[in-house]
């Protein structure tokens, strides 16, 4: 799987403050938290890559919204991708350790049928979950 390296004006433009990217605030509302301490964040190919590396930082550091409300950071993020957002959540994960913000845990992969106008394909997908430092 090839992993894109950001660039030093790419690194520059994921870095800021909450207050700058609100999205993460929207990021870290929507993601399910199944245990305390403990967030499942879904990637797609909707969005871009640098959004859901922001938000991955963003469970790990903690951020806080307009209203003055904070979200604390979070212990476990389990991040998992189906299909072509594969590359994206393994670029996720993979930043975000990079950056000593927490450490890859456990990689599933799997290889689920998925039904589409009455026929049955396979479907690659992932799972990452990485622990807080």
């Amino acid at each position: 799987i090839f992993v894109p390296q950001p660039s030093s004006s790419r690194k520059d433009y994921l870095s800021g403050t909450p207050e700058k990217h609100p999205e993460l605030v929207m990021a870290a509302e929507d993601a399910k938290e199944a245990t305390p301490g403990s967030v499942d964040m879904k990637v797609t190919t909707k969005k871009p890559i640098s959004f859901y590396i922001r938000s991955a930082k963003s469970f790990f550091t903690g951020v806080e919204s307009e209203s003055g409300e904070k979200k604390e950071p979070v212990c476990v993020l389990t991040i998992s991708g189906l299909g072509e957002a594969v590359s994206t959540a393994v670029a996720a994960a993979v930043t975000v350790e990079k950056d000593g913000l927490a450490d890859i845990k456990k990689i599933e992969t799997s290889y689920p049928d998925m039904t589409s106008g009455g026929s049955t394909r396979g479907c690659p997908r992932i799972l990452i979950t990485l622990w807080k430092k």
